[in-house]
């Protein structure tokens, strides 16, 4: 892996010295994996997921002890989609030899009833997978199930963005993945997801299909005090100079969230030297400018009672009481009964969570544009 140019990366994990900390998460995790346990790993939003995941794959692949793949359902929306999510995966790690597509593999693509084409404008390998019946989709999980059985080595499976098989228009889709996990002990599951509330539901709802079927882990902001230091360090390597007095104002802005922590370092580090105040204002600014003309949709998509109370929420941050007389009267909102119901829709759609006693705007930069209005 060649070593980025700047080292606060932003798009993906690049290797663990470009990784801040996480120790402890990556010691429960691997814990959790030796002794064959399933794993919920949960946060809101850039927190760093995703990352943690790819360098607990790194430490699991490096003990030669195990084969890891990841899957995104983020984009997926049915089963069909999620079953091709997988079996593409599965190509990905174990179609790409040098004498071509394996005859194990290929008897797996057979009894999928998948096609394996080459995208026109890319040349890539792209797999088409057609189980649009339940039953189907039951018999492809289990054929995937029985390919993965075949390797040697464990296998640790990764599904990010977990929560969307909640939202299949399949009503079944979390009985079939249960049933099918069931299916293969052998393999360890990650379950990851970044809408909280689903992915608590769905693992602690005694009549949900996944209830305790594997070990919840939370994950909470970088420390500040180690997140400092992580960021002290890339900047003396390089010969450059930012204070912990500023380090805590990005912390703090960024509400310990990692992308956006990540994306200020990244550009303080692309322009300067020697960090001072304004330098971090302007990046505070600049970050806001870049994102001002998808925040200003919000103001389109949400009637006029929930756009007030959002901006509100985000002026006020953290907000205990939102139904409080000083609240409703500083931002002249109304009556508490329609806060109320502005109040679910928002939190219904995750753009407000309720955390530690508190409302916010759950994306950082869209709260700091908010506030600013």
């Amino acid at each position: 892996m060649k070593a980025p140019f700047n080292p606060f990366v932003i798009n993906s994990y690049q290797g663990k010295a470009y990784f801040c900390d996480r120790e402890e998460e990556l010691k429960d995790l691997f814990d959790h994996i030796k002794n064959d346990r399933n794993i919920v790993l949960y946060a809101w939003r850039r927190l760093g997921k995703s990352a943690l995941t790819l360098r607990l794959f790194e430490e699991l692949e490096e003990s030669n002890q195990f084969e890891t793949i990841y899957i995104d359902f983020l984009a997926t929306q049915n089963l069909e989609e999620a079953i091709k999510a997988i079996a593409s995966a599965v190509y990905d790690k174990y179609g790409k030899t040098a004498s071509g597509i394996g005859s194990t593999l290929q008897k797996l693509l057979a009894s999928l009833g998948a096609t394996l084409n080459f995208n026109p404008f890319t040349g890539l390998p792209e797999i088409s997978v057609s189980v649009r019946q339940p039953e189907k989709a039951s018999e492809s999980l289990r054929s995937l199930g029985d390919f993965l059985k075949t390797r040697k080595k464990r296998i640790v499976l990764a599904i990010d963005e977990f929560q969307q098989i909640g939202e299949f228009e399949n009503q079944q889709a979390e009985a079939v993945f249960r049933t099918w996990v069931q299916q293969i002990p052998e393999v360890r599951f990650i379950f990851s997801g970044s809408h909280r509330s689903m992915m608590e539901a769905m693992f602690t709802e005694t009549k949900r299909p996944f209830y305790q079927s594997a070990q919840l882990e939370y994950l909470s902001p970088i420390d500040l005090k180690v997140y400092s230091a992580f960021i002290q360090n890339h900047f003396s390597h390089a010969k450059k100079e930012i204070s912990e007095e500023l380090i805590q104002k990005i912390y703090t802005w960024g509400r310990g969230q990692t992308y956006t922590i990540q994306l200020i370092c990244n550009q303080l580090f692309a322009n300067y030297t020697k960090v001072k105040e304004e330098d971090i204002q302007t990046v505070f600014s600049q970050i806001l400018d870049q994102q001002k003309g998808i925040f200003a949709n919000f103001q389109k998509i949400l009637t006029r009672t929930q756009w007030t109370v959002f901006k509100a929420i985000a002026k006020e941050e953290p907000l205990n009481n939102p139904f409080s007389k000083d609240f409703i009267g500083k931002h002249d909102l109304g009556a508490a009964s329609s806060i109320r119901t502005a109040l679910k829709a928002l939190e219904k759609q995750e753009l407000v969570i309720y955390d530690e006693g508190a409302y916010f705007v759950h994306d950082v930069q869209l709260a700091r544009w908010l506030a600013s209005l």
